[in-house]
């Protein structure tokens, strides 16, 4: 009975332990889950609400266009210093049509005879807006001599030929080869030595030299060149200005010896005084470069030679330059018509005085 006792009372000891430990562990399952929120719980715990979206930042203002010259056309006023302590007073005008095709080019024949002011303030509206008008070609009297063609329609060719040395003094005719710019019927813009080679249809031919004239040696061609002389090719411009000499090739100064070759000493064009001068050029990068000085004494102005003129041309990066008419004549107009040099004929007068001009060019949209 004692051994019956005891194993009872073991088994018995046994199932108890068995049994807490069971109850344990169901304890600790329990104790080990996380509670799960009641629907109660869920209606009444905020949820995250979503991030509102911002709203986007408002383009800027664009910048108002600064009043003044389009893009594309500055203009600069500056200063030769010549050897001796003189000084030259000139503006520099430079057009991008590269960057900026909407810019234009305009030739303008006068007739009668006009101021660049009168021409700026009266611009044919059928041509564009000017913000630039200078005096360009030379005249005789009231009649250009220098070529003139404007929206491809030429109204004064290029001259065939000069009584040389003058009128008066008539010994034989010349067929001089001068300088002229251009706008080709592509846009492009080119400086050349160009003649006349057909009167009746007015076509000209640019030529890679004045050829065979030289007034200091007083040689001269029989004839002028034809469309058969060797180096000739259309000049086929829709806008053109004649004028010369030529005053830079390859950015080098070459006026000296064109002066001579395009026969112009017998002509005025006075190459080694200092006087009033206007000029076109062309740059590397298709730049076109306007340049006009003051003389004669204007507000202290010198003048400039040709030589100088073209070194003036090589320093603002003019690769090719060409000399237009000059000395009383020489006039830009700018901003809203204002006149920005001082021209030689106004003498003595208080206020500034312009040369009515056969012919002017301008810039402008």
């Amino acid at each position: 009975m004692c051994i019956f006792a005891q194993i009872f009372k073991e088994s018995s000891m046994r199932s108890v332990l068995l049994t807490i430990i069971a109850a344990a562990s169901i304890a600790c399952t329990y104790a080990c889950e996380p509670d799960q929120p009641t629907n109660e719980e869920n209606e009444n715990t905020e949820q995250p609400q979503p991030q509102p979206v911002p709203d986007p930042e408002p383009e800027p203002e664009p910048e108002p266009e600064p009043e003044g010259y389009p893009k594309g056309i500055t203009v600069t006023e500056s200063t030769y210093l010549h050897e001796g302590g003189a000084t030259t007073r000139y503006f520099i005008a430079r057009m991008d049509f590269k960057n900026h095709p909407e810019l234009k080019f305009n030739v303008i024949k006068n007739t009668p005879k006009r101021t660049p002011s009168y021409v700026f303030k009266n611009f044919n509206t059928n041509l564009g807006t000017p913000y630039i008008v200078a005096n360009a070609g030379y005249f005789a009297g009231s009649t250009s001599v220098s070529l003139i063609i404007s929206n491809g329609f030429c109204s004064v060719a290029a001259p065939t030929g000069f009584n040389w040395p003058n009128d008066e003094d008539y010994r034989q005719t010349i067929h001089p080869v001068r300088a002229a710019f251009g706008q080709m019927k592509d846009d492009s813009f080119r400086i050349d030595w160009v003649f006349c080679c057909d009167a009746t249809s007015r076509k000209h031919y640019s030529f890679p030299s004045p050829l065979d004239n030289n007034e200091k040696t007083e040689t001269f061609m029989a004839e002028g060149p034809t469309t058969e002389t060797p180096g000739a090719e259309l000049w086929d411009a829709k806008n053109a200005i004649g004028g010369g000499p030529m005053l830079v090739v390859d950015g080098k100064d070459v006026s000296t010896d064109s002066y001579w070759r395009e026969c112009f000493n017998s002509g005025g064009t006075a190459a080694f005084s200092r006087v009033p001068r206007t000029g076109l050029g062309l740059t590397s990068d298709g730049q076109v470069l306007l340049i006009v000085c003051d003389g004669r004494g204007m507000l202290g102005s010198a003048g400039m030679t040709l030589a100088e003129l073209a070194e003036t041309f090589i320093k603002h990066g003019a690769v090719k330059a060409m000399n237009l008419d000059g000395g009383g004549s020489s006039a830009i107009v700018g901003l809203d018509g204002i006149l920005l040099n001082w021209p030689s004929d106004s003498g003595s007068s208080s206020t500034p005085i312009e040369r009515s001009v056969a012919s002017c060019i301008s810039f402008g949209l």
